[in-house]
């Protein structure tokens, strides 16, 4: 039975607008106060902190977040086994372009860039030693990171899948002993965590790791290859510093976190509007990256401006979080975004084609229903190395942005 999959996406148009229209945070029609700008939202993040339910994305069990030396501890571990991996040197692009195509050799969005990522992270999910758990993630991100959290609910069957799957998961993890050196993968990591875990606690940090790992890098990795398709960036010559400025811009625009939620621990003020204990603030990260009064034509696709970007701009600017609840891994997801981008786009001619014109929001803000087609590069035209001579041409600053206006925004862009 097909459930509910609408996308979000005229609401988060409508919470921009009014947010253009207000000074400070404004409640929406349903009662949540909503955060628009930098300086509220680093109030709510940052600097008064204490004054909300301590929050992770990550590293929490339903609501309920570890104790805060536990989160430190199992952040601090998560960089080392990411550390510990050169996933750049080990991954087979090609062999995994191969893998997540369709039948007819197209890359249909809302689902490969998870796919891709999930093979690109594997030694770090999951070591090889792991075959039972491997294919439990695998489904797990068929059946809830592709089916739920990026398309929707779109079959009820999903509904009965995911609780097997962490079922599956609780019972591998329970015959696991906790390793005694330190963690090679996730899997250790969630077998170490102190604490009167049960193998379903544990199971379920699992599959919130998995999501975060492959979900939102996943996503961030079809909009930039899209939009670096779409404004000439598939060229051999293109340069690993624009894919840099690419990265980023599409962050910005189409931020795949696109709010982060905070629940108020106490009554208090914030920026003139009364909050009470228990009541959910909404920090709308999509429309504080929009915001007029900080960018220069804000919903123009413009990687130049981060060339030279204000101070305004850097503090606005919250892909990841901010905070004791930031992203610990945001520099590796960044890292592994520029590199696949790059490779794609120096390896790769495209061609896109969309079956809609605005992008599709539920959990995550993934690109529209549609696919990409990649044909190899001839091997001549790529530089040795990957280095470029030149790439793409971009103007210097975002004031002089040419309309390369974005998807779902004022004007139009075609694929080629």
């Amino acid at each position: 039975m097909l459930l509910d999959r609408k996308s979000l996406w005229p609401q988060l148009r409508r919470w921009e607008k009014q947010a253009a229209e207000r000074d400070g945070p404004f409640r929406l029609r349903f009662g949540t106060l909503f955060v628009a700008d930098a300086d509220s939202a680093r109030d709510v993040l940052v600097d008064s902190a204490d004054d909300y339910l301590s929050q992770s994305g990550f590293f929490r069990l339903g609501p309920r977040s570890l104790p805060q030396a536990v989160r430190g501890a199992a952040s601090r571990e998560l960089l080392e086994v990411l550390a510990r991996h050169d996933l750049a040197s080990s991954f087979d692009l090609d062999s995994a372009l191969g893998e997540v195509c369709d039948g007819r050799g197209r890359l249909r969005h809302q689902g490969w860039g998870v796919e891709l990522v999930r093979r690109y992270f594997a030694p770090v999910i999951a070591h090889r030693r792991h075959t039972e758990i491997n294919a439990l993630v695998d489904a797990y991100v068929t059946s809830s990171v592709v089916a739920d959290d990026i398309v929707g609910h779109v079959l009820r069957r999903s509904h009965r899948t995911v609780p097997a799957i962490r079922a599956g998961l609780a019972e591998q993890l329970g015959r696991l002993p906790a390793r005694e050196s330190g963690a090679q993968d996730l899997v250790d990591l969630v077998l170490g965590l102190p604490g009167e875990l049960t193998p379903a606690d544990r199971a379920q940090l699992l599959q919130r790791l998995v999501l975060s790992t492959v979900g939102f890098t996943g996503v961030t990795l079809e909009w930039t290859v899209l939009l670096g398709i779409r404004h000439g960036y598939d060229t051999p010559a293109v340069r690993q510093e624009q894919v840099h400025r690419l990265v980023r811009e599409a962050l910005r625009l189409y931020p795949t976190a696109w709010r982060l939620v905070r629940v108020a621990a106490a009554d208090h003020d914030m920026a003139g509007s009364r909050v009470r204990a228990g009541e959910h603030v909404l920090i709308g990260t999509h429309a504080i990256h929009r915001s007029a009064a900080v960018w220069d034509r804000p919903l123009d696709f413009c990687p130049s401006r981060w060339e030279r970007p204000t101070d305004a701009q850097r503090r606005s600017y919250l892909p990841f979080g901010k905070g004791e609840g930031m992203c610990p891994a945001n520099g590796f997801a960044l890292k592994a975004l520029e590199h696949l981008g790059h490779l794609i786009l120096q390896g790769y001619r495209g061609h896109v084609r969309l079956r809609a014109r605005k992008p599709h929001v539920r959990t995550l803000l993934a690109p529209p229903a549609g696919w990409t087609r990649l044909t190899p590069a001839p091997t001549s035209a790529r530089s040795p190395g990957g280095a470029a001579v030149e790439g793409p041409t971009e103007p210097s600053t975002g004031r002089t942005c040419r309309p390369c206006t974005s998807i779902g925004g004022r004007q139009r862009t075609r694929s080629r």
